[in-house]
Formats: structure tokens, sequence, C-alpha cells
């Protein structure tokens, strides 16, 4: 090298350190041997300069890479393009204790052939590599469960549907009744939930080997409490179906918190590839179909996607934007039914039902349209115009038949579901006018369960108003008995289907008797619904049934029939009045 070129070197390699005085620097000549080492190489590779310098510039380079370091050398010594020289590289490195890092590394070159010098600037990469592993794992992974997220789960639902036919089945599992969960126990417990069915799913996926590829189970956390559960491979519907049964089986094992053993139900909708969708978006959107129509069928169940469900999902869609145009244009109408003390056929009450005057199609009756306005987002101010209407309305018959008159007025989940429900009915009676006694609320099972501890409160706080609560359809679910010990309720309905054939059927006899007595042990009043004929009105009162309701006494009817035939000229009080309205 001349003593230009030279000089030209050193002025080039003082201007580096100067730019990096943070960095490793490290200079080598053309036969690879150390040259320049600066106080951070000693720190960053662990070599003191005494012990670099002189020696081998493979001591930092990895030994998987030394014959290409070598090799890349030699190249620029011949004079061959430098396809590196002057770019940031991203390279690994190796310190003295043989610990491979990576590094993003500047190496420059001065001369020419033997006469050549190297020069790198090398910084530590680890820290970096660390930041973009971990906003890879924030993007890709739930936090949570360390669960593949949604992003994730359908990257590998896409890599497992490429090819023309693959089969594969998708299984989309979602926690029941989690909310309520997160309400009743808290987050922390519910997170321990979500964390344990992870562990269980993964078990369950990795326990599964498609037949044709042999590959695992992958499962992704989709949701809040939404899971999929993909099976690569497979369109076996015997093993699918064994698959879903692991899932179920294990999740009522429960989750094992605080001396406490939590069990958990999740519905399942379970869609296959390639006959029910041959890409992720399809597959996704059909599982997610059944997943509905499983938890329209209640807790623990699953369903396989059909085509029919499509049609009815777009069916329910068309029918929601109607019910909230009809609740926008006020389209919807109270009819009332009247309820009789049995003993003489004086009218003690009314039940409100909900009816909607369709623009094209008459008069609906609520089994055509109620299942869908209770999950639409009109459900709660349609829940508060029937309340404010029908406590109106009663206030006005209680008034003309001097104060002995009660309304029933059915709650829809969602309004029950709000902190505010006690406030909402309190503003009714203020605004109406009408005592709180005089408001009776219907309440269903599926809108509270024996555990919930936040429904607890709510039904005690509607209690604590003085408004009555009523428990429809008594005897029909599963939790009824323990609910009584819970809720502050003030009567039961005996449903329609035990008083049908009560005077032909012990069966239904023995449960209307059983209500009975329990009404009597827990200081509750009883009604029956679904009263036609008189002989079940005789065989009722005999049993010691003192209320009815149903079609002979009157079928629901507008407010102007209702207050023409049972409120005017006092027809409270007069037997015969009451028993003409059902002819």
């Amino acid at each position: 090298m001349s003593s230009d070129e030279a000089a030209e070197g050193v002025v080039h390699f003082a201007q580096a350190l100067l730019a990096h005085g943070g960095d490793a620097i490290v200079g080598a000549d053309a036969s690879g041997v150390i040259r320049v080492w600066n106080d951070a190489a000693s720190r960053l590779f662990g070599y003191p300069a005494e012990d670099a310098i002189g020696r081998p510039v493979d001591i930092i380079v990895p030994e998987a890479m030394r014959n290409d370091h070598v090799g890349g050398m030699r190249r620029l010594i011949r004079g061959e393009p430098a396809r590196l020289i002057g770019k940031l590289l991203e390279l690994p490195a190796q310190r003295a204790d043989g610990e491979v890092f990576p590094t993003e590394m500047r190496i420059s070159a001065w001369g020419k052939g033997e006469d050549m010098v190297f020069a790198a600037v090398v910084r530590d990469a680890s820290e970096r590599r660390r930041i973009e592993d971990r906003l890879q794992s924030l993007a890709m992974f739930d936090q949570l469960t360390l669960l593949p997220n949604r992003t994730r789960f359908i990257e590998r639902l896409n890599e497992a549907l490429a090819g023309s036919g693959r089969a594969a089945t998708l299984l989309m599992v979602d926690l029941d009744r989690f909310s309520d969960l997160n309400d009743i126990e808290g987050h922390e417990i519910g997170d321990e939930i979500l964390r344990d069915t992870a562990l269980k799913l993964k078990r369950i996926a990795a326990a599964f080997h498609g037949e044709a590829a042999g590959e695992p189970g992958v499962v992704g956390r989709l949701g809040s409490n939404a899971f999929g559960l993909l099976l690569p491979g497979t369109s076996n519907l015997a093993v699918v179906f064994s698959v879903a049964e692991s899932v179920r089986s294990a999740l009522l094992q429960g989750c094992a918190i605080r001396d406490r053993v939590l069990k958990a139900t999740a519905s399942i909708g379970i869609a296959v590839a390639p006959e029910h969708g041959s890409s992720a978006v399809r597959l996704m959107a059909n599982a997610d179909f059944a997943l509905r129509r499983a938890k329209s069928e209640g807790c623990d169940c699953r369903q396989m996607f059909s085509s029919s469900h499509r049609q009815e999902v777009a069916a329910r869609r068309a029918l929601d934007a109607d019910l909230r145009q009809a609740a926008t244009h006020g389209q919807f109408e109270l009819f009332f039914q009247p309820q009789v003390r049995l003993e003489d056929g004086a009218l003690t009450g009314a039940e409100t039902l909900l009816r909607w005057r369709h623009p094209t199609r008459g008069l609906l009756s609520p089994a055509q349209f109620l299942d869908v306005l209770a999950g639409s987002a009109a459900a709660a101010t349609v829940g508060d115009w029937i309340l404010n209407t029908a406590c109106a309305r009663a206030e006005q018959w209680r008034a003309a038949l001097g104060g002995h008159f009660r309304i029933g007025v059915n709650l829809f989940e969602a309004q029950f579901a709000r902190e505010d429900i006690d406030t909402a009915v309190a503003r009714a009676l203020r605004v109406t006018g009408l005592p709180a006694d005089s408001l009776e609320i219907e309440i269903t099972e599926n809108i509270f369960t024996a555990s919930d501890d936040v429904a607890v409160a709510r039904v005690r706080r509607l209690r604590d108003l003085g408004v009555r609560i009523a428990f429809d359809d008594f005897g029909t679910g599963y939790a009824s008995l323990n609910l009584l010990k819970r809720y502050p309720i003030t009567r039961l309905k005996i449903d329609r289907s035990f008083v049908r054939n009560i005077s032909e059927a012990p069966e239904d006899e023995a449960i209307v008797d059983l209500v009975l007595s329990l009404g009597k042990r827990f200081g509750l009043d009883v009604i029956a619904e679904g009263i036609e004929r008189r002989d079940q009105e005789e065989h009722l009162s005999r049993m010691g049934c003192r209320e009815g309701q149903g079609f002979l006494y009157g079928r629901p009817m507008p407010a102007e029939e209702f207050g023409r035939l049972f409120v005017n000229a006092g027809a409270a009080s007069d037997h015969a009045a009451v028993r003409r309205s059902s002819s």
C-alpha cells in the first residue's frame, strides 16, 4: 500500500472512530489478523485488546460462518465486486465465552490486493432483537393465554387450507355465560378460567393428528372468551365429534382456584373444509354461524354448520332491521290478558303482552318476532316503552276500579342486565303515579341463574322498591327450586303445559300440587296460566290454586277493549261480567 493510501485509510478509520465512539471497532489486515481493537470491542466480545490484537479475526466469527468469511475476504483481495462493503448488515458474532449473538455491522475496506485493510463498526443487536421479538409476539400471540391470536390463527388456517381440496375442520369454542362469571367472581378469576381453558385445548390439540398430513391441532384465542381449534387434514365427522366431546369433558372437569373448583361449559360451532368452505374467511364465517345456532339452543351445545344457518341468519338480520324501524315508527302495541280470582271470577290484574302492527304483514304475535327482538339493539328501548306505557295504563284502570289492580310486565334480558334497572322502574312508577305494589315484574329463568349474585342483588333492589316479582314458567327449567331460596320472589306462575291435561294426567297434577305446596311453604302467591276450560278451573280451585289466567276469561286484547270489558262499570267485582268476556 502506498503512503497516500495508508494515510487515507488512517483518516477514514479515525473518522469512523469519532463517529462511532460507543461502538466496537475492529480492524484487520489482508491476512485476517486483528490490528485495531478499541475498548468497546473488549466490552462487546470479552477479549482484552492485548488478547485480541494479533489473533485471527475468526475469533469473533461463529464457527459455522468462518469458511464463508474467509472466502469473502479472498474475493475482495482478488478485486471481485464487494457486495457487503459499506452496507449495514445484520450478522451473528461470537463472544470469548462462545456465546453467539446478533449484531449490526458496517464493514469498510481500503487498499488493493495483499495491502488491503478492513475495519468493522459493530453494535450489539440483542436488545433490538428482543424488542422486535416482543413486538412480534404482541402482534401474533395473545398475552394472557400465550395462544396464537386471531391474526396468527387465521394465518395457520390459511396454511392448513393451502392447496386444492385440502381437508380441515374448524371448531369455534365459546365459553357460556362468561361475562356473568366475570361480574360475579371478578376478572382475575375469569383470567384463570381462560388460561385453564387454553391449556386444556392445547392438550387436546397436541393429542390430535390428522389422518393425511399427521399435523397436530392448532389452538388460538379468537376473542374475549372464544377459542378456535383447528384440526388439519381431517373431515372425518367421527373424529371431529370425538374431539368436540373431549373439549366438553375437559371443561366439565372444572378449574381449581382458591380451594374451589369452578366448572365451565362451552358452545361449539363446527365447519369442515372443503365442504363448508375452502378459504379461511369462509370457514371462519360458517363456523361462527354454527356457533350462534349452538348458543341459541342453550349452554353446553354443539352444532355443525349447514347452509340453512346462513339463510336463517340473513332472515334474522332482515327482521332485526325491521324491528328497529318498528321501534322508531311506533308500530308496537300492547295487549292485555285478564287475571282473575278463581273463587268468584273477580278481576285481579292483567299481564302485558306485546304485538307488532307490521305495515305489510298485519298484526304479528310475539312468537313471530320476540326472540329476535330480545337479542336486538332495540330491546332495551322497546322494553322501557312497554314498562312506562303499561304502568300508565294500569294507573288509569286502578283508579277506575277503586285501587285494586295489578299489572304484570315482562322484562327483556337487555333491560335486566342494566345496572340501573331499579332506577328505570322507580322512574316509571314516579312518572305514572302507579303504586309499586301494583306492578309485578315477570322474570324467566334464562334471565337469572342460581349462582348469579349480581342478578340476586338487582332483584332485591327491585323488591326494595315494593315491586312484586313473579317467576314465569315455573317448573319448566332446571334451577327453579334453588331460585326460591335466593331470590325475593313474590309469586309463581304455573306454566300452561301443566294445566292443559291436569284432569287427565296424574303427572301434571302432581307437578301443580308440588308448585302449590312450595308456594304455601315459601309464602308465595301462585297463579295458573293457560286455563281454557271450566273443568281445568274447577280442578285447580279444588287443589287450592287461587288465581288463574287464560282464554276462559279472555284472550289478549287491546287496551280499549280490555277497558270496555273489564274496567267500565266496576267489572272488577262483577263475576258475570268477567265470564261474559270469554264469549
